[in-house]
């Protein structure tokens, strides 16, 4: 090999190098969810942000307390108000009728939130947003309009 052969490949090298730190630094800059979701939250909406059904069918994409009912009655917490994340994994969950206390973890790449109830019991969510003053999730539903509801959050901290 010769001088300009190896210097081509130390270039090389060296801007692979240095694009692989800059990489590695900017995952670091970025908060995770797991520290980005700590905190407490109240729920502010419930909305459909897909639909199946034509638009001429879903006049208003708001959804009413009782296709909330409904789709709540296969979600256990969809009477919840605020939600408390703790950093250990603990989500206190305050509604009008008390209390309740459920596991919590991020799965996936990051964009799956996992409530765990009694050990046996399990909900997902997909983490659409999340900011430090704004939460979006969202799920699949089959009751009414049969689409993707979003639950829109604040952080009250």
């Amino acid at each position: 090999m010769n001088s300009s052969a190896l210097k081509t490949i130390a270039i090389y090298l060296g801007v692979f190098g240095a694009g692989l730190c800059l990489f590695v630094l900017f995952l670091q800059a970025s908060p995770s969810p797991e520290t980005l979701i700590v905190g407490e939250w109240k729920e502010l909406s419930w909305s459909y942000e897909k639909v199946d059904q034509p638009a001429s069918d879903v006049i208003d994409k708001t959804i009413s307390s009782n296709v909330k009912e409904a789709i709540g009655n296969r979600l256990v917490i969809h009477q919840a108000e605020r939600w408390q994340f703790f950093p250990n994994g603990d989500l206190l969950l305050i509604s009008d009728a008390g209390e309740r206390m459920v596991k919590w973890q991020i799965k996936g790449r990051g964009h799956i939130l996992q409530l765990v109830y009694d050990k046996d019991t399990a909900e997902n969510y997909v983490l659409a947003e999340l900011d430090n003053g704004q939460m979006n999730l969202h799920f699949e539903t089959d009751v009414q309009a049969r689409g993707i509801a979003k639950l829109t959050f604040e952080r009250l901290n």
